[in-house]
């Protein structure tokens, strides 16, 4: 195999979520993020953020949700 070097591909734009205040909330708060759902990339990246944020917080527990204007994350526990 052959690995060829390329010069001048621009690199892809990287999600950038903003801020979320997952520390702020309590159960039973949701609050909606807008994004595209075609944009699969910017939904695994708000779920991948969900689950790192459970996983150093236990027992706090999350859901995110397809919603109409984007994903809504729910403190569930």
């Amino acid at each position: 195999m052959t690995i060829t070097i390329e010069k001048n591909v621009p690199m892809p734009q990287r999600t950038r979520l903003p801020e979320l205040p997952f520390g702020e909330m309590e159960v039973g708060d949701s609050f909606l993020v807008p994004l595209q759902m075609q944009d699969s990339q910017s939904v695994a990246s708000l779920r991948q953020r969900v689950s790192r944020f459970q996983r150093r917080n236990e027992p706090k527990k999350f859901s995110t949700v397809k919603s109409e204007g984007g994903m809504r994350v729910f403190r569930v526990e």
